[in-house]
């Protein structure tokens, strides 16, 4: 059983997203106000859109509250497909029996993060009030609750993974870059935008920006927090982030969604001035697409991608001449990667080729 106050790990999210029936497109989200549920919430609302799919509202509660009612309204408006909780069992306990008084709230379609995987819980809100509701565990099991006891299920079986370093076979029967395996934010980027074709000036510096936040970090860190990262920046509108101030740069530097790194948020505001500088000289389309390569690698393996190219080194310079910061070779071939410039999906990979296919 996962401690109230134990972060929600990669395996109970992924649980939860496959937990929730296909059919479901809108979720009510609601989480406690500690720093643990806020977090294990934010993560599976980013998740959830990133399937193409609908948030209708985020809620949260405290631990102790005068009424019950208003929070719970709020949480079952909308009437939505589905509800998703992250909360400690005696917030959780007391917000449930509102909802069932109160509200059309339906337990069984309920679905919650391990915080709530204990007996307890049925104790606090009464056994009545919570049957049906289902939930994952930290190790990517299931349980549900039903005439006030708690049934389990293991995790389904890994993934058959290349022994080679090749593309990993997925519980949907189809194989991918192993990169993409083990989180349910990796997969979705990577079989609906990842190699694709991307342009526009906007889209793009979206991109430039957000590999220079990914150096040093995980690009999971990044996708995960990419709805902040818009938020704070405006859309990453050039016109707007080059008008950033110090007080702008004071704020983002406060905001806890976003990577809160100085020199790269400074490098974010100087590049959105160097993408208007550009515009003199063709544009920032023109520039990154200029240094498509002819070939594009045919890698069969993880090692056999490349880190940095020629041509990555050599956009990197040009960037460089313009005034761009953060823009490496290595960082340079991340985003030709990104963007469709070269295809590195391994071969095997069901998304090998999607590029050419995308235009």
């Amino acid at each position: 059983m996962t401690p109230p106050d134990a972060p929600h790990t990669a395996a109970e999210l992924d649980a939860l997203l496959r937990l929730i029936p296909s059919s479901v497109r809108d979720v009510a989200v609601g989480h406690g106000r500690d720093g643990v549920h806020r977090a294990a919430a934010e993560a599976f609302v980013a998740a959830w859109e990133a399937t193409g799919r609908t948030v209708t509202a985020v809620v949260d509660w405290p631990e102790e509250a005068a009424s019950w009612l208003r929070p719970a309204r709020r949480f079952a408006a909308g009437a939505p497909d589905a509800w998703v909780v992250a909360g400690a069992p005696p917030g959780w306990a007391r917000m449930s029996r509102r909802l069932a008084h109160s509200t059309d709230w339906a337990a069984d379609r309920t679905y919650a993060f391990a915080s709530l995987d204990t007996p307890r819980l049925a104790e606090l809100a009464g056994a009545p009030v919570l049957d049906g509701l289902r939930g994952a565990t930290a190790d990517g099991g299931t349980w549900q609750i039903f005439d006030g006891g708690r049934t389990h299920w293991p995790p389904p079986a890994p993934v058959a993974a290349a022994e080679d370093g090749g593309p990993v076979l997925g519980a949907d029967g189809r194989r991918r870059c192993p990169w993409a395996a083990g989180h349910p934010l990796n997969l979705a980027y990577h079989d609906s935008e990842w190699g694709l074709p991307v342009h526009g000036e906007q889209a793009l510096f979206e991109r430039v920006s957000l590999e220079a936040f990914q150096a040093g970090l995980s690009w999971l860190t990044i996708l995960a927090k990419r709805p902040a990262f818009r938020a704070a920046f405006d859309g990453f509108v050039p016109e707007k982030v080059a008008a950033y101030t110090d007080a702008d740069v004071l704020r983002l530097m406060a905001d806890a969604g976003i990577v809160r790194n100085r020199a790269k948020i400074e490098a974010t505001v100087r590049n959105a001035r160097a993408v208007l500088a550009l515009r003199e000289s063709g544009g920032l389309d023109r520039l990154i697409w200029s240094h498509r390569p002819a070939e594009t690698p045919r890698p069969r393996t993880v090692a056999e991608v490349p880190t940095s190219t020629p041509g990555s080194k050599a956009l990197a310079r040009e960037l460089r001449s313009y005034g761009f910061s953060f823009v490496g070779p290595t960082t340079s071939y991340a985003l030709m990667e990104a963007i469709g410039m070269v295809d590195t999906h391994l071969v095997g990979c069901h998304r090998r080729g999607s590029r050419q296919a995308a235009g």
